[in-house]
């Protein structure tokens, strides 16, 4: 019994200690633009409304638009990259973003 309660703590204590490492902090390149957030997980598209993906940018994270925009009606796209890939730019639609 002892030995299982002493198994029990030593893991708790170890998935304690991952818990508390910190994430790296946030830091914007230097390309010119206007930084945003992702209001959502969006795909970086190659062109918009293009079927060729880039890559996955997770909402909550920055967005650098460059400002370029392309659009019909209520269809606009922004220019730009995300925190995850500062040197790939691509097209997001701008009702996922915070610009």
């Amino acid at each position: 019994m002892k030995r299982r309660l002493l198994h029990a703590l030593t893991a708790g204590i170890v998935i304690l200690g991952g818990a508390a490492v910190a994430a790296p902090p946030a830091s914007a390149s230097d390309a010119p633009g206007f930084v945003c957030n992702l209001t959502e997980n969006t795909w970086l598209r190659a062109a918009p409304q293009s079927s060729f993906i880039l890559r996955t940018l997770t909402a909550g994270r920055g967005f650098r638009w460059h400002g370029q925009v392309w659009g019909i009606d209520d269809d606009v796209w922004i220019y730009g990259h995300g925190a995850e890939d500062p040197a790939l730019d691509g097209w997001v639609p701008a009702r996922n973003t915070t610009c």
